[in-house]
């Protein structure tokens, strides 16, 4: 084979091995940090289910929390699963360019032996000084002269590349044999997170049973949890209807005909509100939660109850299980357009140009209305319920008058 052919083919499966490794690598850093990610939230929920299992009146949370629990140990499998298919495509390339490069190795010996055996050949040639001194002018010898230092330089770079592709092969050898033993190691968590699915599907058939056994209490806690989230959607409507009404009262309304994502009455903006309304709009899926560690017990949107299909349940926000008497924060930087009391709790509703973020259940309040607020600046600490071993907040976005679902705009 050509060296010079030779020397190319080195070159593009260098390359080629350098641009798979970097997007392998990046791809292994992404699905690590997803991995670690689930699993510190699947610590989480097992604390807060072990924390709740110990008040008796607290079922209906039981099972929103193992249903939470059950979807990230699924995710997690899944994210396992995805990198034991990248380890097999990585495998399967190695060992590829592992053939390749034990082919390459052959050659390269052949051509070496070949001049190695050309070199014994025309020994007398290759004695440089007769070879040299039967030159009949001295242009002849220089060509001799560099003939034999060029048939001399191209052994040696021959004799490196064979040394340089036998380190190659032993280097991809020992990478193999890793992504190998990774593999084995990715199995067998695999398999021990398929066994932990199994237990919190058997916990999820007892946490059934026990709420089959308790349903007439269960639908009293849905009844009065039902009509307590309606006073609170009653009162959030009035304040933000107040808002709208303040801003018409001031003439600051326009005449515009609605879009299907405004409403009637659209509130006509400073420069600054909307560039904080864009702004606001433009961090979607990256506003920090409303608290430091928390979990979604209660999701945006119409639907029936997990368990007890014949109850549909109504919620414009959600609900976030967090620590008793956890302390609240803003999501965005804003302005305080109302703090309420609701239903013996209280309420903080904060104005981002025409979003608006609702913050409720809350026990005390260290804001006030018209106060200017920064991202992540408390405004209040979580009710203490008596008998609960946690807090929960209830937590809106709207557009105007139009509720967005906030899972879809906090950070994941």
């Amino acid at each position: 084979m050509n060296l010079k052919r030779i020397v190319s083919l080195c070159v593009f499966a260098l390359c080629f091995f350098v641009l798979s490794f970097n997007t392998i690598a990046q791809s292994k850093a992404s699905l690590s940090n997803e991995k670690k990610k689930l699993e510190k939230e699947i610590a989480e929920q097992k604390r807060l289910l072990s924390d709740t299992k110990k008040s008796k009146t607290l079922s209906l949370r039981e099972i929103q929390l193992i249903n939470n629990q059950i979807k990230n140990q699924e995710k997690l499998i899944r994210t396992i699963n995805v990198e034991i298919e990248n380890l097999d495509n990585q495998i399967t390339e190695n060992s590829t360019e592992l053939n390749k490069l034990n082919n390459k190795l052959e050659l390269l010996k052949e051509d070496y032996q070949d001049a190695i055996y050309a070199a014994y050949k025309y020994r007398n040639i290759t004695n440089k000084a007769g070879f040299i001194l039967s030159s009949q002018t001295i242009a002849q010898a220089i060509t001799r002269i560099n003939y034999l230092s060029q048939y001399s330089n191209t052994l040696k770079r021959h004799l490196n590349q064979i040394i340089e592709t036998q380190n190659n092969i032993k280097k991809k050898s020992e990478v193999l044999l890793q992504s190998k033993e990774e593999k084995s190691l990715l199995m067998q968590t695999k398999n021990s997170e398929k066994e932990k699915l199994s237990q919190q599907e058997k916990e999820k058939q007892k946490i059934v049973s026990k709420l089959k056994k308790q349903e007439k209490q269960i639908n009293e806690q849905i009844r009065k949890n039902t009509i307590r989230q309606n006073n609170i959607d009653i009162a959030i409507k009035k304040i933000i209807d107040a808002e709208i009404a303040k801003a018409k009262a001031s003439k600051l309304t326009t005449t515009t005909k609605p879009t299907s994502s405004s409403t009637p009455g659209m509130l006509k903006l400073t420069p600054q509100e909307t560039a904080l309304s864009a702004d606001f709009e433009n961090n979607k899926g990256k506003l920090p939660w409303p608290v430091e560690r928390g979990n979604i017990v209660g999701k945006f949107g119409t639907y029936s109850h997990p368990e007890v299909s014949s109850v549909q349940i109504t919620n414009n926000g959600i609900n976030i299980l967090a620590e008793k008497g956890a302390m609240v924060r803003a999501v965005f930087n804003g302005v305080v357009s109302a703090v309420a009391d609701i239903n013996g709790t209280k309420a903080v509703i904060i104005k981002h140009g025409n979003y608006f973020t609702v913050y409720t259940n809350l026990m005390s309040v260290n804001v006030v209305k018209g106060q200017t607020i920064k991202t992540k600046q408390t405004l209040g600490k979580l009710y203490q319920e008596s008998g609960d071993p946690h807090s929960e907040l209830h937590f809106e976005i709207l557009k105007e008058k139009l509720h967005q679902n906030p899972s879809l705009w906090i950070l994941k």
